[in-house]
């Protein structure tokens, strides 16, 4: 009968142990995926997946962009005066709406609906004036349409990427978006319908 009770116990004690790994591991992938989530910050995800889907972009480019621009701040107002969510000047912005026969307001930049269909509108433009590179695209977002061409002219590869980007800040810039692009797509694939 001693043996019996203890090795009850020490089953007892096993089934405990497992139990409480269990919930450790649980409390440990429920953790990390919070932690990711925390440091890849969300939000206006049905305006910008919407923006994106209209434009034909890849929603975690956008994602990408949005966080690097304003870290998802509809209020953010850079130091050379850039607004809103993507970060648009709001001479670029009037040239938008020109383009697209819209009127223009500076006051709508700040309407996350508004200044994400611009600045979706202007990378889908990007693309398409860079033949798909989204490397261009990028450069040409943070450095400017001009200035990317010039450089383009003393320094493309075969598909028409810029080989060297003179600039750390925009070089930077590029890499961390195409870093961001990724964790996007890994954190939040479901709720942006990523298939992966």
């Amino acid at each position: 009968m001693k043996n019996n009770g203890k090795r009850s116990s020490l089953i007892l004690a096993a089934l405990i142990t497992a139990l409480m790994i269990g919930a450790a591991v649980l409390v440990f992938f429920y953790a990390k995926g919070k932690l990711k989530k925390a440091a890849y910050p969300i939000a206006y995800t049905d305006e910008f997946t919407a923006a994106a889907e209209r434009y034909g972009l890849d929603k975690s480019l956008v994602a990408a962009l949005i966080c690097t621009e304003s870290r998802f701040r509809s209020d953010a107002v850079s130091g050379d005066g850039a607004v809103g969510l993507m970060q648009l000047l709001p001479s670029t912005a009037e040239w938008i709406a020109m383009r697209r026969g819209l009127d223009f307001t500076e006051e709508r930049l700040y309407d996350p609906e508004t200044n994400l269909d611009y600045g979706c509108w202007l990378l889908s433009w990007l693309l398409e004036r860079y033949n798909g590179s989204e490397r261009n695209a990028l450069i040409a977002y943070n450095a400017g349409v001009g200035r990317l061409d010039e450089w383009l002219k003393s320094g493309a590869d075969e598909n028409g990427e810029l080989t060297e980007i003179p600039f750390a800040e925009t070089r930077n810039y590029v890499q961390r978006i195409t870093m961001l692009k990724e964790k996007y797509g890994e954190v939040y694939a479901k709720e942006l319908g990523i298939d992966n």
